[in-house]
């Protein structure tokens, strides 16, 4: 499986040189051995995103090289490979590692497999199964791109475990939080409502637990840019209506999401209740939906 991983790599590199591609998106945790890891991306002169759900994640080459390697974090559960390249790419694109209209060839493989097996091809704005137009643009200028990713990975992780067992369905609408607020009402008391900021800031790890138990009532979650929690339980009633309709399957929940952000400049995350799907909305489109695998041991493409 080694030869396989080395040979993909010197191809996409390649194919990253022969096509003009602005970076290799490499989901570099199937690689076990740093100095492996450290010997494929040595000789590039095209930037690499090294993808990682570990934490502790160290780019494996010498400082005079770290200009043209970044790291991104993803949220660690199992993920198709479309999964692992969706939520990638929204996260890198929120840092300002990847633009749209720009070309990327991504590396990646099944999930704890310790091996890549898949290269593609991107051009951002364009792959509409993948992502729409402004998918890989990044977020409004109010929320911090660490907020984003945090909530991204709680919405994942309530897809894909649900809560206590059950499934459970929400919705989580991050920045412009004045016009949120005007388009929207309590359904039931706001259970954030007294606390200090401080103590309601979903970058806090503390609060995953008390946001998970609160997904399970009716509502949405408002949240302020830099993460704090303004209200759960929000019955939103936006103005306008998505330009675009939205794919078949699509229910309700997630028509009030994408038209939350036709109104304002919010992003908008849906947690499915039925396929634990989570949907990413902004300007009122469908901009990603990432897939729940059926199992922990699935991850087919």
């Amino acid at each position: 499986m080694k030869t396989l991983t080395r040979s993909l790599v010197c191809h996409a590199h390649a194919v990253a040189r022969e096509t003009n591609a602005h970076s290799v998106l490499l989901y570099a945790d199937v690689i076990d051995e740093k100095e492996e890891l450290a010997g494929l991306i040595a000789d590039v002169d095209f930037r690499v995103i090294l993808v990682s759900r570990r934490a502790d994640f160290q780019i494996p080459v010498s400082d005079e090289r770290k200009g043209l390697c970044s790291v991104v974090r993803v949220p660690d559960f199992p993920m198709t490979r479309a999964g692992q390249i969706k939520i990638a790419t929204l996260v890198a694109a929120t840092e300002s590692l990847l633009k749209a209209g720009e070309r990327v060839v991504c590396l990646t493989g099944i999930d704890g497999s310790g091996a890549i097996d898949t290269i593609m091809v991107l051009d951002l704005g364009s792959e509409l199964e993948l992502f729409a137009s402004t998918a890989a643009e990044p977020p409004p200028p109010d929320v911090k791109p660490a907020v984003f990713e945090r909530l991204l990975t709680i919405a994942c992780e309530l897809g894909l475990e649900g809560r206590e067992g059950r499934p459970v369905g929400t919705i989580f609408i991050l920045g412009d939080d004045a016009t949120v607020l005007s388009r929207s009402r309590q359904l039931v008391i706001n259970p954030f409502h007294g606390y200090p900021e401080e103590q309601r800031n979903i970058l806090d790890a503390r609060l995953e637990e008390t946001i998970k138990e609160f997904a399970a009532i009716d509502g949405a979650f408002v949240i302020r840019g830099d993460g704090v929690l303004l209200s759960a339980g929000r019955y939103l009633a936006p103005q306008d209506k998505p330009e675009e309709p939205l794919p078949r399957g699509l229910g309700a929940r997630h028509e009030a999401a994408a038209a939350i952000t036709s109104d304002s400049t919010a992003i908008a995350l849906c947690v499915s209740q039925s396929t634990g799907s989570v949907s990413i909305f902004k300007q009122g489109r469908l901009v990603a939906d990432i897939q729940k695998p059926r199992s922990r041991s699935q991850t087919e493409f």
